[in-house]
């Protein structure tokens, strides 16, 4: 995967060095949207019970359904940075924080196409659209760290000098998120297609990093707890085999279509299959599983885009260097946000109606009342698929009128329900002499 040659140096702004320039402020934007994500939220509220009881987390500590079952938090370093940050700004730290990983992934990205291509405007394309692709999959959760290591690992990769910074890279990715797995495959594969055999040895210190973090032998117990949840993970939109047909993932055929074109021009080589279709084949099983191919194929689409004539340099102008850092610089002073929760995604005025009492939510109302009243108040669910397991299809089988409600909330002891306005569950409750404690337009709170 040789770098093109370079083309004549010129000093002068262009188009591409604005093209540059849209992502960020594309992250901006999404870095002021109100809080969505409810994973996000419980990871806040662990990091805080693992801050003060000066350990990590090995049972569950949130829900009456599954209280003290051995649960392994895989994310124990993101959840100390969250409750760090939350301790001295409230939510407010969590647009700055959007903002600084995903301009690192950005930022990232843009390096490793532009080493490869030696051409501004193929740089410009791949970073455009990474930004359509993954905009929708910057959310605060642990995974935005992934991304931001994922694309540190390969801008590391690419020069000898700096490798020796894998192995600790790593230590930090098992630390925050089970995807390092990934990682780990995207550097074993990238040797055997570069016959990097001197790197081996970095490779496995990576490998044997992952081991030394405080969870030691449970990164390998995380991996077996999600390969058994399948069923209940199923249930999860991201979990879902993605629509690749979709506007939204438009971009990732776009891609897969210049690493064609470049193997047209001779660019790509079949030796490059071995990095192309391993990765083409983990987008295929998995929405959440699409940027992290993607990252992983950022640079074959720069090798497919090298030596275009258009925008061909040696190296950024200084103008164009001075411009974007200076938007880097100064535009993170204009968010003002205090980071806000949905309201519509969130049952916040309905959770001030709740008695606390065992209650039936889905896992969205989970996760927002594990952070705001956790973990006094325990929760009946939230989107630990691999610890709930088939408690989530019953939950859904229940929600949905498959399964008969009443053995459950009789085993359950369940007091109250808190469901959105819509469900069918809540006609077939009402029907049978629940009544209504509280209602808006999209959640209701009933009792027997």
């Amino acid at each position: 995967m040789a770098l093109a040659a370079p083309g004549p140096t010129q000093r002068h702004f262009s188009l591409a060095h604005l093209a540059l320039l849209v992502p960020f402020v594309a992250l901006v934007i999404d870095a002021w949207a109100p809080i969505r994500d409810n994973s996000f939220l419980w990871h806040v509220r662990a990091g805080e019970l693992q801050a003060n009881a000066g350990e990590v987390l090995t049972a569950d500590p949130f829900s009456f359904t599954m209280l003290g079952e051995r649960w392994l938090t895989q994310s124990w370093l993101a959840e100390l940075v969250y409750a760090w940050g939350e301790s001295n700004w409230g939510l407010g730290f969590v647009p700055p924080m959007m903002l600084l990983l995903s301009s690192i992934t950005f930022l990232g990205i843009g390096l490793v196409a532009y080493r490869r291509s030696r051409s501004e405007w193929s740089t410009a394309i791949i970073v455009a659209l990474s930004t359509l692709l993954m905009i929708s999959f910057l959310v605060p959760r642990p995974v935005l760290f992934s991304f931001a290591l994922f694309v540190l690992v390969v801008v590391a990769w690419d020069r000898p000098v700096t490798r020796w910074t894998i192995p600790f890279l790593f230590w930090i990715w098992a630390s925050v998120h089970g995807s390092f797995v990934i990682g780990l495959a995207y550097v074993g594969l990238t040797i055997l297609l570069e016959k990097e055999w001197k790197s081996l040895p970095t490779a496995i210190v990576a490998g044997l990093a992952t081991f030394l973090t405080a969870h030691g032998l449970g990164v390998l117990e995380f991996l077996l707890d999600f390969s058994d949840a399948g069923p209940a993970l199923a249930l999860l939109s991201e979990w879902r085999r993605p629509e690749l047909l979709s506007v939204v993932f438009a971009p990732f055929l776009i891609g897969i279509g210049l690493i064609v074109i470049g193997a047209v021009r001779e660019r790509v080589t079949p030796r490059h299959l071995i990095i192309l279709v391993p990765f083409l084949l983990l987008a295929l099983t998995a929405t959440r599983a699409v940027p992290p191919a993607w990252i992983a194929l950022v640079p074959l689409m720069g090798v497919a885009l090298a030596d275009m004539a258009a925008g061909a340099r040696k190296r950024f102008s200084a103008p164009a260097a001075a411009v974007f850092g200076l938007v880097v610089l100064v535009t993170p002073w204009f968010i003002i946000s205090d980071g806000s929760i949905d309201e519509e995604r969130f049952p916040v005025a309905a959770a001030g109606w709740l008695a606390h009492v065992p209650t039936f939510h889905d896992d969205s109302a989970g996760g927002y009342l594990i952070w705001a009243e956790g973990p006094e108040r325990l929760v009946y669910i939230d989107d630990r698929a691999e610890l709930y397991g088939d408690r989530m299809i019953e939950y859904v089988e229940v929600r949905d009128l498959k399964r008969d409600w009443e053995p459950v909330f009789e085993r359950d002891g369940i007091g109250q329900v808190l469901l959105r306005a819509d469900e069918d569950l809540v006609d077939e409750l009402e029907a049978t002499g629940w009544s209504e404690e509280y209602e808006d337009q999209d959640f209701v709170v009933l009792r027997p």
